[in-house]
């Protein structure tokens, strides 16, 4: 059986009115469209701005610190930051007693305070401390932007080297589409395209590689209405604020 359709254009800003968001959305097909035997897909030409912030709200905006005898939570304001103007901001955050420097050459930040205090790792916030805080899976830490992953425990903190994109790279996802067959960072199995960031904030990130495997199955489906989602490596929607995205889902068969 030929192919009915070898390729799908999908652009977020023609997606159907109960959509989300440009990156949590569904596009309506102008009819239904039937995928034959041995037939696979493979998305290529992903374009999308870089759009997010370096701290998002709910997403990567919180600190988790023990300070000599005290836990507590600090928010850092969602915004896009320099090295600079992130140390500037969490001097502001931590409160009295904090003092905070960033290193242009190494790109990394020093927090130092009179009294011993600790930045809790993901690692150890999903034990839950003890009772302290309920475990958390995902703690919505800023950990990945200051790449916190060794436990540390002292009157001086230095981060790792500083993460200001927000993201390395985002994970496209369907349940139209994945078929189930695919293994994500955290076991999900609805992945159809990993799209690395390769562009600052402000520049659009372009993915045009496709691999000669790089094909899901997707034989006997018939496609109508067909979601999409996309999210960072800890499976939140990444907010693209009101910037669209655009990508070609590319069909063949299969010898």
């Amino acid at each position: 059986m030929a192919l009915e359709i070898k390729k799908i254009y999908v652009d977020s800003r023609f997606s159907t009115t109960e959509s989300s968001s440009d990156s949590d959305f569904k596009i309506q097909l102008a009819r239904n469209i039937y995928l034959p035997e041995r037939c696979v897909m493979h998305i290529e030409n992903v374009t999308m701005s870089h759009s997010w912030y370096t701290i998002e709200t709910g997403i990567n905006d919180l600190m988790y610190v023990k300070l000599d005898t005290s836990f507590y939570i600090v928010t850092i304001p969602s915004n896009n930051y320099t090295g600079a103007s992130l140390a500037s901001t969490l001097a502001t955050a931590l409160g009295s007693g904090f003092s905070v420097s960033y290193n242009l050459n190494t790109n990394k930040l020093t927090l130092s305070n009179s009294l011993v205090f600790k930045i809790f790792t993901d690692a150890e916030l999903a034990t839950g401390l003890n009772g302290i805080w309920s475990s958390l899976s995902n703690p919505n830490s800023c950990n990945d932007i200051i790449t916190n992953r060794t436990a540390n425990n002292g009157t001086t903190f230095v981060s790792g080297m500083l993460n200001l994109n927000g993201f390395r790279a985002v994970y496209i996802s369907s349940s139209t589409m994945s078929n189930y067959n695919t293994i994500g960072p955290r076991g999900e199995n609805n992945i159809i395209k990993k799209v690395p960031v390769n562009a600052d904030f402000g520049y659009i990130c372009i993915d045009q590689h496709v691999s000669d495997h790089d094909f899901l199955p997707v034989e006997r489906m018939t496609l109508n209405t067909i979601d999409f989602q996309v999210r960072d490596v800890k499976g939140d929607i990444i907010p693209f604020h009101g910037s669209p995205i655009s990508f070609t889902i590319a069909f063949s068969l299969k010898d």
